[in-house]
């Protein structure tokens, strides 16, 4: 909700309803899915996902600031109704798109695929933000990825959403240096702070549906979460999940969007 703050604020009135996916990518539940997780990538990547993803809202919380998807609406001066689902193809979830008759349906940071039923229901189209430069960089932890493959630059890519995943043609892109970034939760929030740039492009007509790149999937790079190896090469190279610094980022970039409302 961080990246999508720009958005909001300029282009929030005219949500219809937000649902919220909370099941992990392939797996048959949340604990099931973080042991595997914890089994395969070990313990401090697995806490990278534990702490974005429940004990940072318990800190924001904690502070007096939005620590939900409703709160940070709420915030914002927003009323869009927000629902938890667990899954998005669900049949009572597409008859209740159908009835709400969108033009354009938009994807950040969702747990699941989309089916293609979900996908063709918006009059004008289904759009998706990837942290990553597709074709590459598609998949998983994109902000992991970056540091440990050493890349001088980072992407995100607005593109239109099809049924292979991360591979619609791209709308637009924005490439920018990792500089002496060295923790993926640092890398997360410079890739958020691209995110909104793109929409709020999209939203105003400098950018369209009508005007997009097809991916060279020759060139597709697609990642999963990493094992314990490379996440020990990671680390041996100076790089971190995250530190204090990056942690009270979060907290303060929240305040920031709070105060500009």
């Amino acid at each position: 909700m961080l990246a999508l703050a720009g958005w909001l604020r300029a282009y929030g009135h005219s949500l219809a309803k937000v649902y919220v996916t909370y099941r992990l990518p392939s797996s048959k539940g949340n604990v099931s899915g973080g042991l595997s997780m914890l089994r395969h990538s070990g313990w401090d990547y697995t806490w990278l996902k534990v702490w974005v993803n429940r004990i940072a809202p318990m800190r924001l919380r904690r502070a007096g600031l939005p620590a939900s998807v409703s709160d940070f609406l709420s915030a914002m001066g927003l009323s869009a109704p927000v629902e938890a689902v667990e899954s998005v193809k669900s049949p009572e979830v597409l008859a209740e798109v159908r009835e709400l008759a969108p033009e354009l349906l938009v994807s950040f940071s969702a747990t699941q695929r989309f089916s293609d039923e979900l996908i063709g229901i918006p009059s004008v189209g289904a759009i998706n933000v990837h942290y990553g430069a597709l074709p590459r960089y598609a998949g998983l932890s994109p902000y992991y990825w970056h540091l440990h493959n050493e890349e001088p630059e980072f992407g995100v890519t607005l593109h239109r959403i099809e049924p292979e995943l991360d591979a619609g043609g791209i709308i637009e892109q924005s490439i920018r240096p990792v500089g002496d970034q060295k923790t993926c939760l640092g890398l997360m929030l410079d890739m958020a702070g691209q995110v909104s740039p793109l929409l709020n492009r999209f939203h105003s007509g400098a950018t369209s549906l009508d005007n997009v790149t097809e991916q060279d999937l020759t060139k597709r790079s697609y990642f999963r979460h990493p094992d314990r190896a490379q996440v020990a090469d990671f680390k041996r190279r100076g790089y971190r999940m995250m530190d204090a610094d990056s942690r009270h980022r979060v907290v303060e970039e929240v305040r920031a969007c709070r105060s500009e409302n």
